[in-house]
C-alpha cells in the first residue's frame, strides 16, 4: 500500500480530479486517487469509483460507453467517457489502458495543462492545472491518441449540449 496516504470509503469523480490508478497490494486491487487536494487512497478498483459515480448522476458505466460508442463506431476501444456534467461542464475520464484492467489509469481531460514525452519516449510526463507533474508508463504517441479523442468527445457533447438548451 501506499504510504502515508490518508484512505477514503468513497470518492465522486469531478472536474477536480486529475486520475485514478490503480495498484495492487496484498492481492487487492486499490485506487491512488489524485485530485486538486492531492492524493488518497481508495480500497477497491478505479472502476468502482467511475460507477458510482455515473449511478450519482442518474447514468450507469455501460451508458456512459454506448454513448461513447456512438460518437466513435462500436468497434472502437479504450474510448474516453463522460461520468457527470459538473456544473454544465462534462467530466470526461479517458483510459490509459483497458478499462478492465488492474493496470488501468484514467486521467480527467480537464486536470491536464501540458503534455511532454520523456527522453526516451516510453513515458508520458503530464504537468497538472495545479502545477504537479506525473509520468505515465505510455508512449506519447498513444497518449496523445488518447487525448485527442477525448478532447473530441468533449467538443462533441459540449455541441450536442448547447443545441439541446
Amino acid at each position: 500500500m501506499i504510504t502515508n496516504l490518508h484512505q477514503i470509503s468513497s470518492y465522486i469523480v469531478t472536474n477536480s480530479t486529475f486520475y485514478l490508478k490503480s495498484y495492487e497490494h496484498r492481492n487487492k486491487i486499490y485506487t491512488l486517487i489524485s485530485d486538486k487536494h492531492g492524493e488518497t487512497t481508495y480500497a477497491n478498483k478505479p472502476l468502482k469509483i467511475i460507477r458510482s459515480t455515473c449511478r450519482l448522476h442518474g447514468s450507469s458505466f455501460e451508458a456512459s460507453k454506448y454513448q461513447a460508442k456512438q460518437f466513435f463506431g462500436k468497434s472502437k476501444h479504450k474510448l474516453p467517457i463522460m461520468v457527470a456534467y459538473d456544473f454544465g461542464d462534462p467530466c470526461i475520464l479517458f483510459p490509459l489502458f483497458s478499462p478492465h484492467s488492474p493496470q488501468n489509469i484514467w486521467i480527467s481531460l480537464h486536470a491536464i495543462a501540458n503534455i511532454t514525452g520523456s527522453e526516451s519516449g516510453s513515458e508520458t510526463i503530464l504537468t497538472f492545472i495545479d502545477g504537479s507533474e506525473k509520468s505515465f508508463p505510455l508512449h506519447i504517441k498513444s497518449f496523445n491518441h488518447q487525448y485527442v479523442r477525448a478532447s473530441m468527445y468533449y467538443k462533441y457533447l459540449i455541441l450536442k449540449r448547447s443545441k439541446t438548451l
